[in-house]
């Protein structure tokens, strides 16, 4: 079962940040959208930890799940794919990575591959 929200769009990678005002608002509303993500207003690192190792320990033998973690450009250097499983909620993937499990909980099968294959073009990108 899946304890987050996944019913938003991730946009954060969409803000432009043309002046020196305007800098930090990609970060800071990636951080806006994790805390979303999570259903939480404010920063609380275990529950968010609770929260991520629950959804590992419920999808981790998805097929999806296990082609990304195969494919991930850090997995020499994690001891595990617990944490290795974490860096998909990074800056640069949580986005595309939001869009796989979106499409994993509403069984949505075409869309999955797309965006499986997103991530893994954003891999190559590293």
């Amino acid at each position: 079962m899946c304890n987050l929200e996944l019913n938003h769009i991730f946009t954060y990678k969409l803000i432009t940040e043309d002046g020196d005002d305007e800098k930090g608002l990609k970060e800071m509303l990636y951080k806006i959208q994790l805390l979303q993500l999570f259903g939480l207003n404010e920063f609380n690192e275990s529950i968010m930890n609770e929260k991520m190792n629950i959804l590992y320990e419920s999808i981790k033998y998805e097929k999806f799940v296990e082609e990304l973690l195969e494919n991930n450009p850090y997995k020499s250097s994690f001891i595990n794919n617990e944490l290795l499983f974490r860096t998909l909620f990074s800056y640069d993937y949580l986005d595309l990575f939001h869009k796989c499990l979106h499409n994993h909980f509403n069984n949505i099968p075409q869309s999955l591959e797309a965006s499986i294959q997103d991530v893994i073009n954003e891999y190559k990108l590293k």
